[in-house]
Order: structure tokens, then sequence, then C-alpha cells
């Protein structure tokens, strides 16, 4: 009987300490739409994954659709000129593509990878959530949740 106990007991210790040691992921989606003024119309869409509360990776797509295709000119200028100092920032990826009367701008940030020294240099804004070297999951939603965006984690 002793014996049986206590292989019950070490099953349930490996089975504790098991599941304690699997690291939490996840992806956070965090949206918004909205309409500027009329014949324009923004929306948002920001996806998160994260492993123990640590963001791993945020991909970001932002569009614009517009009435007048004119516009998409301006924005596209004003999106360049605000992505022109991460262009050579390794692990920072952001595309801009037109189709129709749709700006879409794509970003791609590997948190694990990049340098947040140089993310902090380049904006002193991007200091606000990155503590540590590591943005913090929560803190993003925090932040994305006061601009107006309803936010949704999954796992």
């Amino acid at each position: 009987m002793k014996r049986k106990l206590l292989s019950i007991f070490f099953i349930l210790l490996i089975t504790i300490c098991c599941t304690g040691c699997n690291p939490e992921t996840g992806t956070m989606t965090c949206t918004m739409s909205s309409y500027p003024t009329d014949g324009i119309k923004l929306r948002s869409v920001y996806k998160a994954d994260y492993k123990n509360n640590v963001v791993q990776k945020l991909t970001s797509t932002d569009q614009v659709t517009v009435e007048d295709k004119s516009y998409l000119d301006i924005y596209e200028e004003k999106l360049n000129e605000l992505y022109e100092p991460y262009k050579n920032l390794e692990y920072y990826k952001n595309n801009i593509k037109i189709r129709n009367k749709t700006l879409t701008s794509t970003t791609i940030i590997n948190y694990a990878k990049i340098d947040t020294d140089q993310l902090i240099k380049i904006d002193e804004g991007n200091g606000q959530l990155i503590k540590n070297g590591k943005v913090n999951i929560d803190d993003l939603k925090k932040a994305y949740k006061q601009n107006g965006f309803n936010c949704k984690k999954e796992g």
C-alpha cells in the first residue's frame, strides 16, 4: 500500500512539475476601425505572439481606404518618412502596398531578436513599452486599449 501511494505521489509530482515548466504562450489580437473624415476609413489589426507574458513578435497591419485615390500618395509619403529610421534595423520590416483605393502597411517586429536599445534610440517613445529589453504583453494591451483598440488574448 505504501509503495502504491508513493507511486501515485511521484506521478502527481511529475505532472505538477511538467505542467508548471511549460511556458505560457499565446497570441493577442487587437483591432480598431475609425472614420477620421468623410471618404476615409482606417482599419488596424495588431497581432502579438507572446511567451511567459513577453512579446516575441508583433505583426501590425494598417489599412487606409479612401474614395479619392490621390490621398493615398500623401499617406504613403508620410508612412515612408515615419518608417525611414527603422529601414536598416535588423528584425524590423515594413512593407507598404497600394491596391485600388486601399493602402496597406504591414510591419513585423521580432522582439525576441531585435536590438531594443536601437528601437529606443530611434524613438524614445518606444521606451514606454520596452523594459529591460522586453515588452510585456499586458503593458502592450493596456497601451492599445488606451488608443481605442479592442484586444483579445488567445492561448
